[in-house]
């Protein structure tokens, strides 16, 4: 499963990671691609958006 959620850490491959105060649970792979730094917003449906923050 790739994404992100609420949901706790597989051991092996899951990482726990907090974005503006709230915890996230991102596969290792996923975060490898794109980094640890991300902001968290809401999109024209009012639902959370994540977007990775580029340097």
């Amino acid at each position: 499963m790739l994404g992100l959620g609420i949901d706790e850490p597989d051991e092996d491959e899951d990482a726990q990671i907090e974005v503006g105060g709230v915890p996230f649970i991102a596969e290792e792979d996923f975060l490898s691609k794109h980094g640890k730094a991300f902001d968290l917003s809401f999109n024209e449906n009012k639902e959370v958006k994540l977007t990775a923050v580029t340097a």
